[in-house]
């Protein structure tokens, strides 16, 4: 009788993110005012949802990415998560011009660069008042998301800590139209048109919630590194 060996199984390796570009933030907090921006200097975004009362624009997101973000999160660089980020990966690269992806569960922004040639990204990390960010989801009947307000944005601390090419900018700032924030796009490269963006699609303001102190430390913090990209 003949013994038979099985071959040996492939080894599923994640392929190189050639040239990332992302923008990274809380749900509710504009992100897709981020990519409005960059759309408006050339960068495309692949996307499964259209805009609505909420994001009249839409959203600039792909489903596969949103759920992949949490497998991340949870179980790290599975065989499984290998594969659905190759996917992406192969949008990104694939497409035509400059490509970039949106991400709202920040610490998965970490396996990207893990993957980036040479560990090269460019990031626009988004935040928002949390008072403001929490009344918005509430209003779209969202009262839980897989991360905290101040998990994710203490993960936006350490990620642009971590990322050269990275700047940190608010959803006011964007809705207002502050001059800085041109600036702050151009120090990634990229030359925006602030005209895209539109004041009466600002969709919460002022909320009276209130927040822990470690939350209001943190929109400090947040402040503070807005202030610097915008220099």
């Amino acid at each position: 009788m003949e013994n038979s060996t099985a071959a040996p199984k492939e080894e599923i390796r994640p392929k190189v993110l050639k040239n990332g570009i992302f923008v990274v933030g809380h749900p509710r907090s504009g992100t897709s005012l981020a990519c409005q921006l960059l759309q408006s200097a050339g960068v495309a975004f692949p996307s499964d949802f259209g805009g609505d009362e909420y994001n009249k624009s839409g959203y600039f997101e792909l489903e596969l990415g949103k759920e992949l973000e949490k497998k991340l999160i949870d179980k790290a660089m599975t065989e499984e998560n290998i594969v659905e980020m190759n996917k992406i990966v192969d949008r990104l690269n694939n497409a035509p011009g400059l490509s970039g992806l949106k991400i709202v569960h920040m610490p998965a922004l970490f396996f990207f660069r893990h993957i980036a040639k040479d560990k090269k990204i460019r990031v626009v990390f988004i935040f928002r008042n949390p008072a403001d960010v929490r009344s918005s989801m509430f209003k779209r009947g969202i009262s839980q998301f897989k991360l905290s307000w101040f998990d994710n944005n203490n993960a936006l601390v350490a990620a642009h800590e971590n990322i050269p090419k990275s700047i940190v900018i608010s959803y006011e700032a964007l809705i207002q139209g502050r001059p800085g924030i041109k600036k702050a796009f151009k120090k990634l490269g990229f030359n925006v048109d602030m005209s895209v963006i539109r004041k009466d699609e600002q969709t919460q303001r002022n909320s009276r919630i209130v927040l822990t102190a470690d939350e209001q430390k943190l929109y400090k913090v947040l402040q503070k590194l807005e202030k610097n990209s915008c220099r």
